[in-house]
């Protein structure tokens, strides 16, 4: 499994980093991919369980999520929420032979979880010094991740969240916020110039970071966990789905983002 996870993180790591790289429409492109396949993962998990999810109103509201702040129409999001909510309302409301409130207010959360939390990495990206910004993101959720999963798996002995995660431990998440605020202000201290803020902001920028991308990966474990599924896909080998992988940025990119935006007013 570990090899597979190697593998696998060898392949996918430089799509993701040029991706970025090339900014525009091949960044707006490959969020939109990623996020209609999260949106086939989340549909999946609860189908599965019965749940009869208005699959058409989730991918094409997702995928507006990303084309609308693609093109900086951010105005429209609000309106775009309100109607996505309207459709799927009137949907489990002369419908409720096949799509109950329930149904409909699952798909609502979901289109917000996915198109919501992947717009912000598209906000991020569109930033002045944007790249860079998404750049620390990555590096900073791949490090947490990576500490707390070879330090719980080697020395893991207190369970951290059993009720959720039963694999999870408090020694790995010591070790992810630990090691990402450690590699952070080692960083910014040898190399001055490639985080330039000053050691406080540092702190503050790795702690957001760590914090946010361990509550991500508790609220999509919380998923898995109430619907009964160990992962949310197997097309990530050795690591599960989408969902699985991309679960500890989509609640550090809004943090990361307003962290970027209010140190710019200053």
């Amino acid at each position: 499994m570990l090899y597979l996870r190697i593998l696998s993180a060898l392949i996918g790591i430089p799509i993701v980093i040029g991706s970025v790289y090339l900014g525009g429409p091949w960044y707006a492109f490959f969020l939109l991919l990623v996020v209609n396949l999260g949106t086939y993962e989340y549909n999946g998990i609860l189908k599965r369980q019965g749940y009869n999810i208005p699959a058409v109103f989730s991918f094409i509201s997702v995928s507006l999520f990303i084309v609308i702040i693609f093109f900086n129409q951010l105005e429209l999001i609000y309106p775009l929420t309100m109607l996505t909510f309207f459709l799927l309302f009137v949907s489990a409301l002369f419908n409720t032979e096949k799509v109950s409130i329930t149904d409909a207010a699952l798909s609502l959360w979901g289109i917000i979880y996915l198109g919501g939390m992947f717009g912000y990495l598209l906000l991020l990206r569109m930033l002045p010094e944007g790249a860079f910004y998404t750049y620390l993101l990555l590096a900073g959720v791949w490090i947490h991740d990576t500490a707390a999963y070879f330090v719980g798996r080697k020395w893991g002995l207190r369970k951290f969240a059993p009720q959720i995660s039963p694999k999870k431990s408090v020694e790995g998440s010591f070790a992810g916020i630990g090691g990402t605020v450690a590699i952070f202000i080692s960083v910014s201290i040898l190399i001055p110039g490639l985080i330039p803020l000053n050691l406080g902001k540092v702190i503050i920028l790795a702690l957001g970071i760590s914090v946010f991308a361990q509550l991500g990966d508790l609220l999509e474990s919380a998923l898995k966990r109430q619907m009964n599924v160990k992962d949310s896909s197997g097309i990530i080998p050795g690591h599960g789905g989408i969902l699985d992988r991309f679960d500890s940025l989509l609640l550090a990119a809004p943090f990361v983002y307003y962290f970027f935006l209010i140190m710019n007013l200053n």
